[in-house]
C-alpha cells in the first residue's frame, strides 16, 4: 500500500490539467476542441484510482493490460469493468484516431461511467481506512464547454 499516497496526488496532478484545459483559453485556442484529451484525462484518471484500489490486494500494476486483468478477476472490480472499457475505447479512440465528442455525450454517456469507477475505488478506500482520497469531480469543468 506504500504506493497509495503518490497515486493520489496524481488524480489530483490530473484533474487539474483537466480544470486548466476546460479554462479561459487564450483568443487563438477559443474555437479548438479539446474534448479528445479531456476524455483521456478522465480515463487516466480512472487508470490511477485503479491503480491505487490494486495496492490493496498487493497488486502492483505497471501496464494497461495487467490492470485489465485486476479489474475483470477482483471481484470488488468486475462491476465495474464495462465502464472502464468505455472509456478506454473512447479514449483510444481520441488518442489514436483523433476522434471528439460533443460535451453532451461527454455528460451524458461517459462522465456516468467515470463516476462508477470513481466511487467503486472510493469506497474501497473508504472501506481499508485509506483518508484524504480525491473525490474528483469533472461535471464543473466539462460544463463549462457543454455549449461547443
Amino acid at each position: 500500500m506504500s504506493n497509495i499516497p503518490s497515486y493520489l496526488k496524481i488524480i489530483e496532478h490530473d484533474f487539474k490539467l483537466l480544470d486548466l484545459l476546460t479554462g479561459e483559453r487564450p483568443n487563438h485556442l477559443k474555437n479548438e476542441d479539446f474534448s479528445d484529451w479531456e476524455i483521456t484525462i478522465m480515463y487516466y484518471i480512472t487508470c490511477i484510482y485503479l491503480k491505487a484500489v490494486c495496492q490493496l490486494f498487493d497488486k502492483d500494476i505497471q501496464d494497461h493490460y495487467t490492470l485489465k486483468r485486476q479489474i475483470n478477476t477482483l471481484p470488488e472490480l468486475i462491476y465495474i469493468s464495462k465502464s472502464y472499457r468505455h472509456l478506454e475505447e473512447a479514449s483510444r479512440d481520441a488518442r489514436y484516431e483523433g476522434r471528439t465528442f460533443p460535451h453532451k455525450y461527454i455528460i451524458e454517456r461517459l462522465l456516468p461511467k467515470f463516476y462508477s469507477i470513481r466511487d467503486c475505488a472510493v469506497n474501497l478506500f473508504k472501506k481499508y481506512n485509506i483518508s484524504n482520497i480525491p473525490e474528483v469531480d469533472p461535471q464543473t469543468f466539462l460544463k463549462r464547454l457543454q455549449n461547443n
